[in-house]
């Protein structure tokens, strides 16, 4: 049973800063929000999302193994994000 698309994946919210901190910082070797670009600390109690191949996020319950069946894209693997932008996310996309 194919469940409804809207509900298993969801648009990743993209920071209004996301381009200048990518400016500023790069993209780094360590832990970086996905969402905004900043820097994480490499102890922060971080959460990550699940993205698919259209860069859609995809719901907590979508693996890898299932993420084309369910979502019409293979999956990408997941992508830290900081706490301040998964809070602007669905909390049932959020890892």
């Amino acid at each position: 049973m194919k469940r409804d698309i809207k509900k298993i994946t969801s648009e990743l919210y993209e920071s209004p800063h996301k381009e200048r901190n990518e400016d500023k910082f790069g993209t780094l070797d360590s832990k970086q929000c996905i969402c905004c670009m900043k820097p994480m600390n490499e102890d922060e109690n971080s959460k990550t999302v699940h993205m698919n191949e259209n860069w859609v996020a995809v719901h907590n319950s979508v693996t890898d193994e299932n993420c084309k069946e369910l979502t019409g894209a293979d999956s990408q693997g997941t992508f830290d994000i900081g706490n301040s932008c998964a809070k602007k996310m669905p909390k049932d996309f959020v890892i």
